[in-house]
């Protein structure tokens, strides 16, 4: 029972801190510097929010597999929880860029000129004028992302499979229990999935409040 939400919670964290890292930068340089490409690059990172997840684990294991371009990768992904890390980082992707570039864009560009005015640089822009502006839709997003990472299942379950003890999940298991027949065990795990998903949506909510009084 506390194996399946220790591994959740081991991917949910990891999978949402690589798609923080990676879309910072990919965010902040859509909102403050134009690049060519910029659609198509955001037509992909978004493309994850409207394919079933079992097409991006369908994609993942041909890359990875054992005929893939990266086959040599796969005795690490395949079947373990690195590849449910890594699947669940893909489907993560939209929430972080999205909540990530509304932050960025909700910065006031007055507070930016007048910084750039006293000589602000990048660096010093970021830290002291648009960080502090969009810290809580900066925070809502990687929330979102964990309790979307949370519950990953489709995407998960083609990479990692279900290995009781191994990459068995608090989605996987649950799925797994009712073709059991272990209807209590189901009902257990997806309580403990809910009363995680009501603590952090609250802390969107309340996020998302404190934004919109700036």
């Amino acid at each position: 029972m506390i194996t399946p939400l220790l591994h959740s919670l081991i991917v949910a964290i990891l999978a949402t801190f690589f798609s923080f890292i990676l879309m910072f930068p990919l965010a902040y340089k859509s909102v403050f510097k134009a690049y060519r490409g910029r659609t198509l690059v955001e037509i992909i990172l978004l493309l994850p929010l409207v394919l079933p997840p079992t097409i991006v684990g369908l994609y993942l294991l041909q890359i990875f597999g054992k005929y893939g371009i990266f086959g040599f990768l796969g005795a690490h992904l395949i079947f373990s929880l690195s590849g449910a890390v890594l699947a669940t980082t893909i489907i993560t992707f939209p929430l972080v860029y999205q909540g990530l570039k509304a932050g960025f864009l909700g910065v006031p560009q007055e507070l930016i000129d007048v910084a750039r005015v006293y000589g602000a640089n990048r660096r010093q822009l970021l830290i002291h004028v648009i960080f502090p502006s969009a810290w809580s839709m900066v925070l809502a997003s990687i929330l979102l992302a964990f309790c979307r990472a949370l519950g990953e299942f489709g995407a998960s379950l083609m990479v990692a499979g279900y290995i009781p003890g191994k990459t068995d999940t608090l989605a996987n298991s649950i799925y797994f229990a009712v073709q059991n027949g272990n209807n209590n065990q189901a009902l257990l795990l997806s309580f403990l999935n809910i009363m995680i998903g009501i603590v952090i949506l609250g802390l969107v909510l309340i996020l998302g409040k404190q934004h919109s009084k700036k």
